[in-house]
């Protein structure tokens, strides 16, 4: 199993339009990213499939736009290419995508004012004994939101999400056991998840 290759876009500063970046999403991406509603969050998909698009070129020398397939629990895999595994995530202008060998997934999060009543829905009994004792708000937001980040890219790696509930597993003992790694780039966490080894 080689490391993931992971490529990360910051596109607030990119004033394409939807209509512009069409002919690169191809159909399907395009009116999926068309249909909704709010035209930063069609943005941000249509960059992180883009983005995919580039990573796949990158890496395995795929230049065709990729169709996708999905598992019962909606994770999409590549139609054409299933020993390919990817993870896309996106938020505020910022777009994370994860390309590998074997399973993998990624988030990207940024600051969000979460509290402990959030908390109690995805922290395990020890995990919120150790977030307890942070007095300091902004600390303790930055904390939820690096156990969010590190929990989303697990479930993505699963490819079950919100499934097996977030409760059930530590976001830091996938940290110590290597399958879970963390970091900050402008402001925002980014989590890579790995099988296990």
């Amino acid at each position: 199993m080689s490391f993931p290759d992971i490529y990360y876009y910051d596109h607030s500063g990119d004033t394409r339009s939807l209509k512009e970046l069409a002919p690169l999403l191809g159909e399907n991406r395009a009116g999926y990213c068309g249909r909704m509603k709010n035209v930063n969050a069609a943005l941000n998909s249509a960059y992180a499939f883009l983005l995919l698009r580039y990573a796949l070129k990158k890496k395995y020398g795929i230049s065709a736009v990729p169709e996708f397939n999905y598992n019962e629990y909606g994770k999409p895999f590549l139609k054409d290419f299933p020993d390919i595994y990817f993870s896309m995530s996106h938020c505020a202008g910022r777009v994370v995508c994860a390309v590998s060998d074997s399973p993998v997934g990624v988030d990207i999060q940024d600051h969000r004012k979460l509290n402990m009543r959030t908390a109690e829905k995805f922290l395990t009994d020890n995990e919120l004994a150790a977030v307890s004792v942070i007095t300091d708000t902004t600390a303790l937001e930055n904390e939820l939101c690096r156990l969010w980040c590190i929990k989303e890219s697990y479930g993505k790696m699963t490819g079950k999400g919100f499934v097996e509930g977030f409760r059930s597993f530590e976001a830091d003992s996938l940290i110590n056991t290597g399958n879970a790694f963390v970091t900050i780039k402008d402001d925002c966490f980014i989590s890579l998840c790995v099988k296990e080894k």
